[in-house]
């Protein structure tokens, strides 16, 4: 078998594959064995537009068998520029079927972003959704094929432009399905999907994960939600990454012969709150800060919304607060699920843990993941102390496409990757986290934890959503600003902000020298908070 080396050993692989971590089964393979089980049973719900699994297996042949029609096989990308959709999963499936490997972008990025990925991973196809919120994505995508070293062949689920091909052309079934997509079904070790950061750096990095990698991803968190054929899942967050609001919500739920209805499009909560209520969902998966953004509705209105058990994030902080008022106005249980999109997922909360563990913690270490505390030397911390939060485990990636020093950089070579942030295991073997490295506001000489500040601000009843990052000071080095995003018909000033943080219990030295006020705050596609944005806004206000 093709082994991830040097990630993985084959020690290592070996292990996971006894310990049945790793069950050598494609995602195509495992998904056509649910849909034969379960055949005219709802599958997909967006929109107007639902498949059965039987709908869905039969338009996924379909599809292999035009991509590999169309040329593409084993290695070779097909991205899809897509919106939340009932074509993303359709896409990864077909493409794994032929062996190809699907690459999901976010419909929020641009020529700058899409060209160098685009590039990087030598896509050869990409399907985009048309002109979707007033942007024509045919148009810009023609424009950048243009300008890439590869032929890339540009499909539309809509409206189709000079050199732009309808992508019901691959819908349409072929005779000759079945010897196109014969015996090209890939290695479970071989890369089936990548998946792009859409955090807080410029530009996003590519991680490679193979089908063992990917359906490790989704065990523990199954297992930790309940979640069953019986459920049906609210896809909320962003799909576009293939991270949080793809694997979870709709990927899993397919694995497991439950339904997934997806959310078309994040305009309002209470778009996302009216799906809940609409079909009964009993586990829903969003971003955290949608999840903030649902509190002010909930509070002002009263939704038939009782037949939810889990509500599961992940991408970002959860703020207190919010899981609290989640958790009451719903009735439901909050399930927490940390990692990263690269380095895979080493810990989440289980719905029978304890309320302050449930809330306050992301969880202990899941079964196959190995994880540890370190300083900057790199030893092992005991409890209690904080650290760099490092961890392997059978889901993580191969490391970054085309960036072997990147790669090197962030995964050790034991195979342990160094995820930046900044955390300390207690007692009990739950995971805090405090921060991140570089977040970390270096004022004077001393540290300033902007987590330290954003949770005690986020209990001001005038804030919606807070951030803090740096701003350049001349004489200390850095100093903190709180960027803030208020509720509805809300004010607060500096003076207000500086003494509810001195009641809340800050240190003087910790407070934050300047309030911004903000309507939103600028994220990449996963959700996290771009704090380098807000850094560099704060230096027109020097």
């Amino acid at each position: 078998m093709i082994n991830n080396l040097p990630l993985t050993s084959p020690e290592r692989a070996a292990q996971y594959r006894k310990k049945g971590f790793w069950k050598d089964v494609t995602v195509a393979e495992k998904f056509f064995s649910v849909a034969a089980e379960y055949g005219d049973k709802t599958a997909l719900i967006c929109g107007d537009r639902s498949l059965s699994y039987r709908e869905l297996a039969t338009a996924v042949r379909t599809l292999a068998a035009n991509l590999s029609n169309a040329g593409m096989g084993a290695g070779d990308v097909v991205a899809g520029q897509l919106p939340n959709a009932l074509e993303c999963p359709m896409l990864h499936f077909a493409c794994n079927t032929i062996g190809a490997i699907y690459m999901p972008l976010h419909d929020s990025w641009r020529e700058h972003e899409l060209e160098q990925l685009l590039a990087l991973a030598n896509a050869k196809i990409i399907v985009c959704p048309g002109v979707y919120k007033q942007f024509d994505y045919t148009a810009m995508l023609t424009t950048i094929a243009n300008n890439l070293p590869q032929s890339l062949q540009v499909y539309s689920l809509a409206e189709c432009g000079s050199g732009v091909k309808p992508f019901t052309d691959l819908l349409v079934a072929r005779d000759n399905e079945r010897e196109l997509i014969a015996g090209k079904m890939p290695d479970p070790d071989y890369p089936a999907a990548l998946m792009l950061s859409g955090g807080t750096t410029s530009v996003s990095k590519i991680s490679r994960f193979s089908s063992n990698n990917i359906l490790a991803m989704i065990e523990p968190a199954a297992k930790a939600a309940r979640l069953t054929e019986n459920d049906i899942a609210a896809a909320i967050a962003p799909a576009g990454t293939g991270a949080t609001g793809y694997l979870y919500p709709i990927f899993m739920p397919l694995m497991k012969g439950a339904t997934a209805v997806i959310l078309p499009l994040w305009r309002d909560p209470k778009d996302a709150l009216l799906l809940l209520e609409k079909y009964h969902c009993s586990y829903a998966v969003a971003i955290p800060t949608q999840m903030s953004k649902m509190v002010p509705v909930l509070e002002a209105e009263t939704f038939q919304i009782n037949s939810l058990r889990c509500f599961a994030n992940a991408g970002a902080p959860l703020p207190l607060e919010t899981a609290v008022k989640i958790e009451r106005y719903l009735e439901c249980r909050i399930q927490s699920i940390y990692g990263s999109t690269d380095g895979g997922v080493p810990t989440m909360t289980d719905l029978d843990d304890a309320d302050d563990k449930r809330l306050q913690t992301v969880g202990r270490v899941v079964d196959f993941a190995e994880l540890k505390i370190c300083d900057e030397h790199g030893n092992r911390l005991p409890p209690g102390e904080k650290g760099e939060i490092v961890w392997r485990c059978a889901d993580k990636s191969w490391g970054y496409m085309g960036d072997d020093a990147q790669t090197k950089a962030t995964f050790t070579e034991a195979g342990f990757y160094k995820s930046g942030d900044i955390g300390f295991l207690d007692e009990q073997g739950y995971l805090h986290i405090t921060g991140r490295i570089k977040d970390m506001i270096l004022r004077g000489g001393r540290n300033i934890s902007p987590q330290a500040i954003e949770e005690p601000l986020m209990k001001h009843s005038a804030v919606l959503e807070v951030a803090v990052a740096a701003i350049p000071d001349p004489i200390l080095g850095e100093k903190a600003g709180a960027f803030v995003v208020l509720r509805e018909a809300a004010s607060l000033d500096f003076e207000t902000m500086k003494q509810f943080l001195l009641e809340s219990g800050l240190a003087v030295w910790q407070l934050p020298e300047k309030l911004i006020i903000l309507d939103d705050l600028p994220r990449g596609a996963g959700g996290k908070v771009r704090k380098s944005d807000l850094t560099d806004m704060a230096k027109t206000l020097i």
